[in-house]
């Protein structure tokens, strides 16, 4: 009789070796990594349920957070540290957060315009930017939407940080300075003006804020934070001018109303007679930016018109223009 054969023992599997990777396996991993990947808000690109809630939380505190250390409110930061891979879920977010803001707070995430194209060099690279760059926000802060009734210093006191009373003489000293710089000429306070305004304040050299003592340091703060701009602008000959201008936070933070409001406090009470005067010429002063502006449109070439007999309805338009232009 044969000997039977003897059966192949199983081979012994090691401790700790991975098990083979079925398809049941695969199934089932791939679908606790979707459960993570939902819990955490990445790999989710619907941006609905939870996770769009969660976003408009984060987009809420970064703007609260910015609006504390009066930091602009980035587009690219919203994007990096608020929607992560759901950028397409921009505008839902944005506009649930604005929402959460004006109900909760007050207040509303606002576009911060764009530095103000004063030298040549500015303009130029200005005119080379596309027409989507210039129209896509790129930053904001935010602005209070309460009734004017409640925004009255009696009501909304200074921030208590650090103190009420060094943050109530910062905002005073910017809204001094912005003030100074929009009544100059064309907006532009020249740097000799500035000192000579600063040393009238007593601010020369020293100033009563405690944690900026020194005046060069305040004026760099004021710059960080965008509410004025020092410019320097070659002249040729190696000569250059230097002067201020108001920066974007201090044309939306200050305003025109809040430069009237301060000029009429330094006045006083006045009569009707004066009071419409200084409110003529403060109309006048905050206007002045449109000056430029119709000059050099003025000294753009016209386009050529086809020779020809002129109709009278083109004729009598014409007219009223040079009538415009010589009442201006």
């Amino acid at each position: 009789m044969a000997p039977r054969k003897r059966r192949a023992e199983p081979e012994e599997v090691e401790e700790g070796s991975p098990e083979p990777a079925t398809q049941h396996n695969r199934r089932r991993t791939t679908q606790h990594q979707a459960s993570d990947d939902d819990e955490t808000g990445y790999g989710n690109d619907n941006g609905t349920g939870d996770n769009l809630d969660q976003m408009v939380k984060k987009l809420v505190r970064l703007a609260l957070a910015c609006e504390y250390s009066r930091q602009p409110i980035r587009r690219l930061a919203i994007r990096e540290k608020v929607l992560g891979s759901a950028g397409r879920q921009f505008k839902p977010v944005f506009d649930q957060a604005q929402i959460a803001l004006r109900g909760t707070f007050g207040m509303e995430m606002v576009e911060l315009p764009a530095m103000e194209k004063v030298t040549v060099a500015q303009k130029r690279a200005a005119k080379s930017q596309t027409q989507s760059q210039n129209k896509t926000a790129q930053s904001y802060i935010l602005a209070s939407v309460l009734p004017a009734a409640f925004r009255d210093s009696e009501v909304i006191q200074p921030p208590a940080v650090p103190t009420q009373k060094e943050e109530a003489q910062y905002i005073s000293l910017y809204t001094m300075l912005i003030s100074l710089i929009t009544l100059s000429t064309d907006h532009r306070l020249p740097d000799t003006k500035m000192d000579r305004y600063l040393r009238r304040l007593g601010l020369e050299d020293t100033t009563p804020v405690a944690a900026y003592p020194k005046t060069e340091l305040l004026l760099k703060r004021m710059e960080k934070e965008g509410y004025i701009a020092k410019i320097r602008e070659a002249t040729g000959g190696g000569d250059e001018d230097v002067y201020w201008v108001v920066g974007p936070r201090g044309r939306l933070e200050v305003g025109d109303d809040g430069i009237r409001g301060l000029t009429k406090a330094v006045y006083g009470e006045m009569d009707g007679h004066a009071e419409a005067d200084l409110e003529r010429r403060l109309e006048r002063s905050l206007a002045v930016e449109e000056v430029p502006n119709r000059r050099e449109e003025q000294t753009q070439p016209k386009p050529q018109k086809k020779r020809g007999r002129k109709r009278k309805d083109e004729q009598e338009e014409e007219d009223g223009e040079v009538e415009m232009e010589e009442d201006d």
